[in-house]
């Protein structure tokens, strides 16, 4: 038997064995290294034992390292602490004999350096948190504890000790030391090969010094051994420690590089379980506007403790997803991505369409939908087409804003695409364009003109009032009487926001509305400056074609254009400009002609004015409005106004 020199011991006693039956326990695989612990049961208690990493203990390395048994010290909602239930190793606290703290330690960095990466692999490394320890001075010598640490495994403070292992059975408050049953420690067998001082309890020292100290008489033939504490001595030179008979307290101490103490780690273990696999109960799915569906996740294992699924969807305009539960919101695909808290992840791909009619050509516009008239016509006459297709069936965008170059393309189809011989006239289009002969065409036939600053701005979103003046201008061109039709239809001037249309579409537009191509938005404003969508265009096209189904065009080509229309197209042009991207000699231009306005009737047309009755033509070429009107205008009123809720 070795002498004892009085150090810090491992906690324990065998009179526990039969009490620490783990509830449910930690267990590695059965060989070393492989795999991550696994956690069997969801419910610990305080005294349970659980085996969790190897290290070496018996002290024969030929048959490899011993599952460590650790002692449950603490439950908490999702980690426990633990102590070791032997003493495992023999270590000073520190290597020369100096003043430090915890902090600075040898022992410190040994504990969560090189015992980690022996005693653990990988998977059970990253199950044990880093922790805040507190060191605490010396309450009864105020010697310092240094500065609090983070640390995965450490020793416990005397504090810790107090709390966790309970009352003394004795104390001495003189000396502040006591003796608690539940603190003696079994050495290992490798401890003790290491310099460990141990100490065999016969009948003759229980009987002496501790029966009467409430000590229980399996003791007796107990083979124990002293353990460190992390808390500071008198001095800094000393640290204090457990006996091996389980006395300790604040007059317990010993020099720091005392090398026959043995080594009780304590840390923390995640009881939280990750999942391994999520998978969904659906990995495609078709869906139809206004539906809901709902998407299952199903972790593994099964005992899981951290649950914790994020929904996203990678297109929240399509569909969106809160905690598994899909609404289709417009037809289009999406990805329904279903993550876990480690990062692993399922999707499900979303393709919703308008409705589940096989007779419907339209992925995204209903049969009974307003919108479906006008966009089955432009389709069916070859007009506009589809910007795709979805599921087999024709994506038509009918909300997506449609831009000028789309538009002139557009009328160019109506017009059975005549030849063209493209002409550069704007610095954006280019002969290599799909837009190229469309833009080439309108501006030719006088029904665009460009911008002021050289460009057409084939990207450009059209306005309603913009589409009303193009719509002018190709009934100018096709040669159809463009008089306004008294009676019939709105004026701009009774819409709650005329005051935003520009002054060169008034007259375009009060044309559209007499003759039943625009009418009001469903709020009731005329909405001039808005962007004009995909299915408005068809709208106002279908009711374009119906208002002029009989008419003969009298013209053959687009006619000339006098002085004053050619400066109303630029000033029209002009005014479609945002101010910033208008030339300053321009700008100065256009406040000139303002001033010179007069109450006559307005003296800036826009483009739209080709037919002004103030333009200078040959009397021959007049049309006899009076007399012209009731056979050109046709207006079909029923059918128009009920499908035109633009």
């Amino acid at each position: 038997m070795r002498k004892m020199k009085g150090m810090v011991s491992f906690i324990l006693a065998v009179l526990l064995v039969a009490m620490l039956l783990p509830l449910g326990s930690f267990k590695v695989q059965a060989e070393e290294g492989e795999g991550e612990p696994e956690i069997l049961g969801a419910t610990y208690k305080v005294g349970d034992i659980i085996n969790f990493g190897h290290y070496e203990q018996d002290g024969n390395t030929a048959n490899g390292k011993e599952e460590i048994e650790w002692k449950v010290l603490k439950v908490e909602s999702d980690r426990l602490l633990v102590i070791s239930k032997y003493a495992l190793d023999c270590k000073p606290y520190n290597t020369e004999f100096k003043e430090v703290t915890w902090e600075t330690c040898s022992l410190r960095n040994w504990l969560n350096n090189d015992f980690k990466n022996v005693a653990f692999t990988a998977a059970e490394q990253a199950k044990i948190p880093t922790v805040t320890i507190v060191n605490k001075n010396n309450p009864k010598w105020g010697t310092s504890g240094g500065n609090n640490t983070n640390d995965q495994i450490f020793c416990l403070s005397l504090e810790e000790m107090v709390s966790y292992f309970g009352n003394y059975s004795w104390y001495d408050s003189e000396n502040m030391f006591g003796l608690n049953q539940k603190l003696i420690c079994i050495p290992t067998q490798y401890a003790i090969n290491k310099g460990t001082d141990y100490f065999d309890i016969d009948e003759n020292t229980y009987n002496i010094l501790l029966k009467n100290k409430g000590y229980t008489s399996d003791v007796i033939g107990r083979r124990v051994s002293c353990w460190w504490l992390r808390s500071p001595g008198g001095s800094g030179e000393f640290v204090c420690f457990v006996e091996c008979l389980g006395d300790a307290g604040l007059g317990n101490a010993r020099i720091v590089n005392d090398t026959g103490i043995a080594v009780r780690p304590a840390l923390y273990i995640s009881t939280s379980v990750k999942p391994t696999s999520i998978k969904l109960n659906k990995t495609s799915a078709t869906m139809y506007y206004g539906n809901e569906m709902a998407l299952t996740a199903t972790l593994e294992p099964s005992n899981v403790t951290e649950k914790t699924i994020t929904w996203t969807s990678s297109n929240t305009a399509v569909a969106t997803v809160n905690n598994g539960k899909v609404k289709a919101k417009t037809a289009g695909e999406t990805t329904i991505t279903a993550k876990t808290v480690n990062g692993l992840s399922a999707t499900c791909n979303i393709t919703v369409l308008a409705e589940n009619n096989p007779s419907n050509p339209f992925a995204d516009v209903k049969s009974g939908d307003w919108k479906y008239n006008a966009a089955s016509y432009v389709l069916e006459k070859g007009y506009m087409n589809g910007k795709g297709i979805l599921a087999g069936k024709v994506l038509f965008s009918p909300d997506t804003p449609i831009n000028r170059s789309m538009f002139v393309q557009t009328l160019y189809n109506v017009e059975g695409k005549p030849a063209v011989t493209y002409v550069q006239k704007f610095s954006d289009v280019k002969a290599s364009d799909w837009y190229a002969k469309p833009v080439t065409w309108a501006a030719q036939n006088g029904i665009v003109a460009g911008n002021a600053n050289g460009t057409f701005g084939v990207n450009g979103v059209a306005t309603r009032e913009q589409l009303a003046q193009m719509f002018y201008k190709y009934a100018v061109y096709k040669g159809y009487d463009t008089k306004i039709v008294e009676g019939s239809g709105k004026r701009v001037n009774e819409f709650p926001d005329a005051e935003k249309v520009s002054s060169w579409a008034v007259n375009p537009l009060n044309w559209a509305l007499s003759r039943g191509i625009m009418s009001g938005t469903g709020k009731g404003t005329l909405n001039p400056k808005g962007s004009a969508t995909r299915v408005e265009s068809a709208t106002m096209l279908r009711n374009f074609m119906n208002a002029y189904k009989d008419a003969v065009p009298k013209l053959s080509s687009a006619p000339e254009l006098s002085e004053e229309d050619l400066l109303a197209e630029e000033i029209a042009e002009k005014e479609a400009l945002a101010p910033e991207d208008m030339p300053e000699e321009d700008i100065a231009e256009e406040k000139a002609q303002e001033e010179k306005e007069t109450s006559e009737e307005d003296a800036i047309q826009s483009e739209d004015t080709v037919q002004n009755e103030e333009t200078v033509q040959n009397e021959e070429t007049v049309q006899n409005e009076d007399t012209t009107q009731d056979e050109e205008v046709i207006q079909d009123e029923d059918a128009i106004q009920e499908e035109e809720t633009v």
